[in-house]
């Protein structure tokens, strides 16, 4: 009998604030409280269990998320996927009938099959199916087995609350903020005998809190989320599900947790009533410190923020609100702007309320062998430059043709390329990666997009920084 356990704790207690003096400082923090993130790294230890009821779990990375909007659906609700059969059926009967003009599902008959994972409404002629998909984040419609539409679903107090394609949205005054963890995880079963692993048995632990895996997907919340490299990428992850795992076998994917800020105090990662195991992140939370403090104007060469009327500028002119855009962007900057759109919502009278959105993101990929280099990618047309990153298992961790600048530390000064150039091949031994994405939306009078790669080497120095933004202005 042995088990491998090894103990996740996450504390994280950020700062949130540039140490330079020329970079504006924030007095309050969106979330409340300051952020810094401790991940506990101890040792295997051989904890009493039956063989095979705990698998060996490694988290290889995780993604911190924060989003917020202010709008609401007006209508386009369709129905509770759980009352379907039941006493919503006349609801679905009705809106497939007049809204959609599918007259036969008079006489229609509905069942769920698939174990409950697809609702059947059928003639004997006739059938039209719904069918959850992407883990339970979308609805692939289908009319005789032709694909018809995706529509969205939504989880509302535990239920899955389908809209469809003819929703509308409405502005309101209250923002609601999301706040996600997605961890990439390594799942191996060590025992000698098959091992079911169960996604509920999954869950985030915070003091008296739980927080199970949830079916929201974070990358399909809003339309705008394309425009971020890191969903974009994300988005195709592997999503882990129920599944029995052989003797030795190990699976890899993503599992998502909804919880109640960016970041915690503590959160501990459980199976069951077990730890899970867990690598060392000291770095990772060393490098998350790094990245969120650090003044970009010295590696990019140019301020935090750009204006209308007063271009690039170290501190905000808030009389320009909201025509102010982030050239690139931190835990300070982040919060200004956050901030920024609260207030002025908070001013806006209840006939003409602007729509606010925004996602703030920070993926750690931590200690890998790595190498980076400039590829010219043939097929495209034009061709293109790709700034590729590979760790020593030949795993891409950055791979993209939107350069936009990146400055690469050289006898401690920071050298500024462009796509434009040759950008040298380059090897770094226990590095580590942070990704940061932002994108803001002030009622489509400007938008924001912000992209940066870091690359930290073991000593915690940003070697490279790779950056791309787009400003724009309705």
């Amino acid at each position: 009998m042995r088990t491998l356990i090894f103990i996740l704790t996450i504390f994280i207690i950020f700062s949130g604030c540039i140490e330079e003096s020329n970079v504006t400082q924030s007095n309050e923090s969106a979330y409340q409280d300051s952020v810094n993130i401790t991940l506990e790294n101890q040792s295997s230890a051989a904890l009493s269990s039956k063989e095979g009821n705990v698998p060996e779990i490694e988290v290889k990375s995780f993604l911190s998320i924060y989003m917020h909007n202010n709008n609401e659906i007006a209508n386009g609700y369709f129905f509770n996927w759980d009352n379907v059969p039941g006493n919503e059926s006349l609801r679905l009967i009705s809106y497939l009938k007049n809204d959609l003009n599918i007259i036969w599902v008079d006489n229609a008959q509905i069942a769920k099959i698939n174990d409950n994972e697809t609702i059947r409404v059928f003639t004997s002629n006739n059938s039209l199916e719904f069918t959850l998909k992407n883990n339970k984040t979308e609805i692939l419609v289908t009319i005789d087995s032709h694909p018809w539409y995706d529509w969205e679903i939504r989880q509302e107090k535990g239920k899955i609350l389908v809209y469809g394609p003819d929703k509308i949205y409405k502005s309101v005054s209250n923002i609601t903020k999301r706040n996600y963890l997605v961890c990439d995880l390594s799942i191996k079963n060590n025992g000698s005998k098959n091992l079911d692993f169960k996604l509920s048995e999954l869950h985030i632990r915070d003091g008296d809190q739980i927080f199970n895996t949830t079916i929201l997907d974070p990358y399909s919340l809003y339309e705008k989320r394309s425009y971020l490299e890191m969903f974009s990428a994300s988005k195709k992850e592997t999503k882990i599900d129920d599944t029995t795992l052989l003797p030795g076998q190990t699976i890899n994917g993503s599992v998502i947790f909804q919880v109640n800020s960016l970041y915690n105090e503590s959160f501990l990662l459980m199976y069951n009533e077990t730890p899970v195991p867990s690598a060392s992140f000291e770095k990772s939370i060393e490098a998350l410190r790094t990245a969120e403090r650090y003044n970009y104007s010295i590696t990019f060469g140019i301020p935090p923020y750009n204006t209308v009327y007063s271009n690039n500028s170290f501190e905000p002119d808030l009389e320009e609100y909201p025509y102010i855009w982030p050239n690139w962007v931190n835990r300070s900057v982040f919060e200004v702007l956050n901030k920024a759109d609260s207030e002025n919502l908070a001013k806006s009278s209840i006939e003409d309320i602007p729509q606010t959105e925004a996602i703030y993101a920070l993926k750690v990929m931590p200690e890998r062998n790595m190498t980076s280099m400039l590829e010219s990618d043939t097929t495209s047309v034009p061709p293109v430059n790709n700034f590729i990153v590979v760790d020593d298992t030949g795993e891409e961790l950055i791979n993209t043709s939107l350069i936009g600048k990146i400055a690469i530390l050289n006898n401690q000064t920071y050298k500024l390329y462009s796509d434009k150039n040759d950008i040298p091949q380059m090897n770094f031994s226990n590095a580590t990666i942070v990704k940061i994405s932002y994108f803001n939306d002030y009622n489509g009078a400007r938008f924001s997009f912000v992209d940066q790669d870091l690359i930290l080497d073991d000593k915690m120095n940003i070697v490279v920084a790779r950056w791309r933004r787009v400003q724009a202005m309705s």
